[in-house]
């Protein structure tokens, strides 16, 4: 005879989403790493001497007791393992994880092992709460994840003839996902201007090691061309809209604009002392 299932199965997630069911009681929508995406139900956790508060808020890494039921497991216990706290004190970077979080969401099949994308997202939300730079830990997460899952991007040789292209004669297709050259570029009636500096850090980031692909400074209209490119990319394979990458655009245009505020009344100040001096 088969062997039961067990009744109880002990796992770490990575808590993406939540919401609510009934006055006190919530559904919570977890990534794990042998089981995929899964929903489960947080009975009481709205109550305020419930022992699971606090521990299953979005973008928290939790070890989770689930007890099988009928159509949805039920968390017996939970225990908080991380809790990013440098993430929600910080909109750029408050952005970016909802985004990592939404795209594992999109990319996740549901009771399926996903080991490899639970590393990905956790190993990506490691590095933006410890300060890493927004753009490659977004930009090296969405490639891997596209790599992952069988969508990797053709970024140096034509989709159509494979032949190298270069930078600055390459057109591309969200897609078809990937780059185009001259001579294919009317059999592909979709095919857009790429920008060749954003394309060339699109290759190293795909090509270099996490580390190396850190070294490359982006300056704010380069981090823009990026973003645009890859947004566009990953709608394409997920066939929707992704809401968080309109926060994430969002966020990066309020810092840009409060930055070039902030250095306009340095130079200001920086005159009238100036002034003052003579």
């Amino acid at each position: 005879m088969p062997g039961r299932a067990p009744r109880v199965t002990k796992t770490e997630a990575i808590v993406i989403r939540q919401r609510r069911l009934g006055d006190a009681d919530r559904i919570v929508t977890l990534i794990t790493p042998l089981r995929g995406k899964v929903d489960v139900v947080a009975k009481g956790v709205l109550r305020s001497k419930s022992r699971l508060a606090g521990h299953l808020e979005p973008l928290t890494h939790v070890e989770v007791v689930l007890a099988h039921g009928r159509s949805l497991d039920v968390v017996t216990q939970a225990q908080a393992v991380e809790s990013f706290p440098a993430l929600r004190g910080d909109l750029d970077r408050l952005s970016a994880a909802l985004y990592l979080t939404e795209l594992a969401d999109r990319f996740t099949v549901e009771h399926a092992d996903a080991t490899g994308l639970f590393t990905l997202l956790h190993a990506a939300l490691v590095r933006l709460d410890r300060g890493d730079g927004q753009q490659v830990v977004t930009r090296t997460y969405e490639l891997a994840l596209l790599d992952a899952t069988g969508f990797r991007p053709e970024w140096t040789r034509c989709l159509g003839c494979g032949v190298e292209v270069p930078a600055g004669e390459a057109r591309w297709s969200p897609l078809e996902g990937g780059v185009i050259c001259v001579e294919c570029v009317a059999r592909y009636p979709g095919a857009l201007p790429i920008d060749a500096t954003a394309l060339r850090v699109l290759r190293a980031y795909q090509s270099l090691p996490y580390e190396e692909a850190g070294r490359i400074r982006l300056t704010d209209d380069l981090a823009a061309r990026l973003e645009q490119i890859m947004h566009s990319l990953m709608r394409a394979v997920a066939e929707r809209e992704l809401k968080s990458a309109a926060f994430v655009s969002a966020a990066r245009h309020a810092r840009v604009a409060e930055e070039t505020a902030t250095a306009g009344l340095d130079e200001i100040g920086n005159g009238a002392y100036a002034e003052d001096a003579d």
